[in-house]
């Protein structure tokens, strides 16, 4: 792989992650007001789960399809690692600063954009603990191992044959 090919891959999965993060929060609110309101003021959490993971699962999908159709799986994986060290890092970065109120985190919220749609562990942990009393606490924090299930997508490496 030459280094043009991969400046080129780098940034397929953050932008299909930047892509699925504006059109989440639309998609999602606009599926739970449809098939989730049970009363003025009540919503059907099992119906905020099976959106968040039928969110989840489109994005993968319409993602491998336009962008990472013929990928390399080191290539996806490099460009996967690119939104995992930004989440872990994002988050690190409001932990440490504190910054869970006022207008800091509502920066931080906007740069948690490309981070949005992947919410289904966090919805998972909360429906988990909410119906069941089951609490596995580190649940949450695999939102943001998502994006290397891309590779799972991604054509074997070619070998070199000599």
């Amino acid at each position: 792989m030459t280094n043009a090919q991969l400046k080129n891959s780098i940034w397929r999965v953050p932008l299909i992650c930047l892509i699925a993060g504006l059109l989440y929060i639309r998609c999602y609110v606009w599926i739970v007001l449809r098939f989730g309101v049970l009363a003025p003021g009540e919503i059907n959490d099992t119906v905020g789960l099976l959106t968040d993971a039928g969110l989840l699962a489109a994005f993968m999908a319409l993602g491998w399809l336009i962008f990472l159709q013929k990928q390399t799986r080191r290539e996806v994986f490099i460009s996967s690692s690119v939104v995992v060290v930004y989440g872990i890092l994002l988050w690190a970065l409001q932990l440490l600063t504190g910054s869970t109120t006022g207008p800091a985190a509502v920066i931080f919220m906007r740069l948690n954009t490309p981070l949005e749609w992947m919410e289904f562990p966090v919805a998972l942990q909360l429906y988990l603990q909410n119906h069941l009393s089951i609490s596995i606490p580190f649940l949450w924090f695999l939102r943001f191992f998502i994006p290397w299930l891309f590779v799972l997508f991604a054509e074997k490496d070619k070998q070199k044959t000599a």
